[in-house]
């Protein structure tokens, strides 16, 4: 299959890298291919870049289009509640936030925001605030640089999470979602109001404590953080991450609404890839922030002195190319009816230049007719003529004198002797050796006639005509 776009997702868990390909053509996306990049920090550099090289040459991948997810941990998540007063000059006030937070003048941020609309009141704005240190993120992609990976987005695994399930429902109005990303050491927690991450939060698991018991106690206190009414009830917990499975049947004993996160996903999958999709949730949702035109929430951390712009002189090929692609579809548009009138000249400059041999084909095709009528004619006459006499006169030819007939028929020229003879075998390659005779048989048996001595026979033939 051929794709038009590809989306590359690479999801920083842990020591690991998780990198999923979602591609792409006219119709929907496909989940292609899978890959798992063990303690990539702590192995040679050159032979972790050698494991990513080896991954994207196999598969023909470009690396034009890679969008980062970095762990909750590693990012300062704030939901700001701002007057509605201050949504047009939002930007600055959001910076001015930012340099609130940052610790020093030597510490800051790179951060990005979404604002978000929850509710019906319009007095408030919520945004979603996401702060990475500089120093963290750089010394990121550094390290990402070396392993020869230069990201055009970079997100947050939550974030992720929450555009991969949005991406799959219909209505969110008044509904409250629960995403729990499952890891060994812990889980992360993604709340979502009306298509709005409202809360997230990364936890350890305590040693000894069940999957069930945990997630309770993390659902309990997200409830209580997003400060639910009795008339607000969460829709459903979606589980995602390292065997959810599990999981899932431990907690419906207690939340039959607990659903994964893969049955929300509508792309297609590879048959190599099924066996990654939960564990894979997190680098998918970045690849399909890569591809996608529109996610709930778009959030970019990079800096804007290393994000992609195109200068205005990148455009001129695509306009060429535009303009080239709507003559070819204008051509394409009026190709028939210009073959159409080209064919009828070509054809009325043949038609007349072979008139005059037409005519002579037609004139000879008019004396063939004529001559087959009289054919036809003359055959019906000589097959109305009654061929006895010729028939009685052959069999008195061919016959010897010692052989006599006693009875002869003739029925629609198929001839039936009955007769003696010395030698009646004798008789058929006579028979058949005539012009006028063919396919001649024997009926019944020959015998001795008791009388005269001579053989008794019953022969059958069709007339000749």
């Amino acid at each position: 299959m051929i794709y038009l776009r590809t989306g590359i997702g690479i999801e920083i868990r842990h020591e690991n890298l998780l990198i999923s390909c979602l591609q792409s053509n006219l119709s929907s996306g496909v989940f292609t291919y899978f890959k798992r990049v063990q303690d990539y920090q702590h192995r040679d550099r050159e032979e972790v870049r050698r494991e990513i090289e080896a991954f994207f040459r196999s598969h023909r991948l470009g690396r034009d289009n890679i969008v980062l997810g970095l762990p909750c941990r590693d990012a300062v998540i704030r939901h700001l509640d701002l007057p509605a007063e201050v949504q047009d000059n939002l930007k600055q006030v959001v910076q001015y936030q930012v340099q609130s937070f940052e610790p020093s003048e030597e510490e800051k941020f790179y951060y990005d925001f979404v604002p978000l609309k929850v509710g019906q009141n319009g007095k408030r704005l919520r945004v979603l605030l996401v702060m990475v240190k500089q120093s963290l993120l750089d010394a990121r992609l550094s390290l990402l640089r070396e392993l020869g990976i230069r990201p055009v987005a970079v997100s947050i695994t939550p974030v992720a999470l929450a555009n991969l399930f949005l991406q799959g429902q219909k209505d969110v109005t008044k509904k409250i979602f629960i995403l729990a990303d499952l890891r060994p050491q812990g889980i992360d927690i993604v709340a979502l109001r009306e298509g709005a991450l409202v809360y997230t939060r990364e936890t350890s698991r305590p040693e000894g404590l069940g999957w069930k018991e945990l997630l309770l106690r993390e659902i309990e206190l997200a409830a209580a953080r997003m400060r639910l009414s009795a008339d607000d009830a969460i829709e459903k917990v979606v589980l995602s991450g390292d065997d959810p499975a599990a999981v899932q049947a431990e907690m419906r004993s207690s939340m039959e609404d607990c659903d994964l996160l893969v049955g929300s996903i509508r792309f297609e999958l590879a048959p190599p890839v099924r066996q990654h999709l939960e564990q894979a949730a997190g680098s998918l949702g970045l690849a399909h922030a890569g591809l996608a035109r529109r996610t709930a929430l778009k959030l970019n951390l990079l800096p804007a002195h290393l994000r992609l712009r195109q200068k205005r002189w990148a455009y001129v090929p695509s306009i060429i190319l535009g303009l080239a692609l709507l003559v070819l579809l204008a051509s394409l548009g009026l190709r028939q009816t210009i073959q159409e009138q080209s064919l009828a000249r070509r054809l009325d400059q043949e038609i007349q230049s072979l008139k005059t041999r037409v005519d002579r084909v037609q004139a000879i095709r008019a004396q063939a007719r004529a001559l087959e009528n009289r054919i036809t004619t003359i055959e019906g006459i000589l097959y109305r003529r009654d061929m006895n006499l010729e028939a009685l006169q052959e069999l008195t030819t061919i016959l010897p004198p010692d052989t006599f007939l006693n009875v002869y028929m003739n029925k629609e020229d198929s001839i039936s002797i009955t007769g003696n003879s010395t030698s009646a075998p004798d008789l058929i390659p006579k028979l058949e050796r005539s012009p006028l005779f063919k396919n001649v048989v024997q009926r019944g048996t020959i015998f001795k006639d008791v009388q005269s001595g001579k053989d008794r026979f019953i022969f059958e033939m069709k007339l000749e005509r």
